[in-house]
């Protein structure tokens, strides 16, 4: 297991208790910078807190992927949610700095949903007492769907707030086609980017996402290709946190090219959650970029359907693809403060 001190580290196992670096939390601060670790079932997972968690709220990044990190969450991203609120990064098993014994037989959706819920669990008890929000992006908006259904899980929240999450993968597959297809058809009439455009055309006229893992993932290779040709520019970031590029590459090869990777891959093709986000009642906040080509804004939609909760909200970033935190930074960031001060 990693273990690096940053003003604090402690293990959480099933949400007990057992001390690393220093042996007590200090307290709360204004400038929080600190990370425990959670072990779960052979995984050791990270989670970094940083910002005011003197304002007794904790927001909860659950990061795409699968098999990115929680690091690309840590900079101009959340600066001025960091300057209000704490905001807790974890890696995932088998994701960023994530470690432990090899757990590749053990990684499945359900396997993380309850790594989630001792993630959670360990939040409540460390900081006793605050309002705790999910933010979840991409493959992590599927996570956090699977969470809240479960059982009583979302009574131990604030609220939701899900970022062009995938929630349904059927649906964002079917929508990701149709919406390069249509958006395919109407550029090269207008004489945009023709050749580029024509190829995914063809593709995806050829190619339906829905009949195999391979064909899915060429698709999303596209819609994430498609994003310059709408004039969608993504800023850079850099790595923070713990996190080596040596980990990136083991955690790709890992969910690649073994085959436990692609087994739990293939098993995404068919998780869906839309028929129980009725269950969902905790206030939510969709926020979707209107060109996400990768989970497009079919799933905000369905979300805004779906959903059980009295106050649920979609919006829209007209800037912005699979990234809006990155294209309509402050846009985005006024909706969520706006929702957190409003619901904490």
């Amino acid at each position: 297991m990693k273990c690096i001190c940053a003003n604090i580290i402690t293990v959480f196992s099933l949400g007990l208790l057992f001390t690393g670096c220093k042996k007590e939390f200090t307290g709360l601060s204004t400038n929080a910078n600190e990370i425990f670790w959670v072990t779960n079932n052979g995984a050791d997972m990270p989670v970094r807190v940083m910002g005011n968690t003197a304002s007794k709220t904790i927001i909860l990044i659950v990061h795409g992927g699968p098999g990115d990190g929680s690091y690309d969450y840590t900079d101009y991203k959340t600066t001025r949610l960091r300057e209000k609120y704490g905001v807790a990064f974890w890696d995932q098993r088998n994701a960023g700095s994530a470690s432990g014994n090899n757990n590749m037989g053990k990684l499945s959706l359900p396997q993380m949903i309850n790594d989630m819920e001792v993630i959670v669990k360990a939040l409540k008890l460390r900081y006793d007492g605050a309002s705790i929000f999910l933010y979840a992006h991409s493959f992590g908006g599927l996570l956090a769907a699977g969470y809240l259904v479960k059982d009583s899980n979302q009574n131990n929240l604030k609220g939701w707030i899900e970022i062009d999450g995938a929630h349904n993968y059927p649906l964002c597959n079917a929508s990701s086609r149709k919406m390069l297809m249509d958006t395919a058809a109407s550029e090269i009439s207008k004489g945009n980017y023709t050749s580029q455009w024509q190829n995914i055309l063809d593709y995806c006229s050829n190619h339906d996402p829905l009949s195999s893992y391979k064909i899915s993932s060429q698709t999303e290779t596209f819609a994430h290709n498609a994003e310059p040709f709408m004039g969608i520019k993504q800023r850079s970031s850099s790595l923070s946190l713990a996190e080596d590029p040596s980990d990136q590459l083991v955690n790709y090869y890992n969910l690649n090219h073994t085959s436990s990777g692609n087994d739990f891959l293939e098993s995404l093709e068919i998780a869906d959650y839309s028929d129980q986000l009725y269950k969902i009642k905790i206030p939510s906040l969709l926020l979707w970029g209107q060109f996400d080509f990768t989970v497009p804004p079919v799933l905000g939609e369905d979300g805004m359907r779906n959903l059980g909760s009295v106050y649920k909200k979609l919006v829209l970033f007209p800037h912005s693809g699979h990234h809006p935190m990155e294209t309509d930074t402050d846009p985005v960031d006024d909706e969520i403060i706006n929702f957190v001060d409003t619901f904490k």
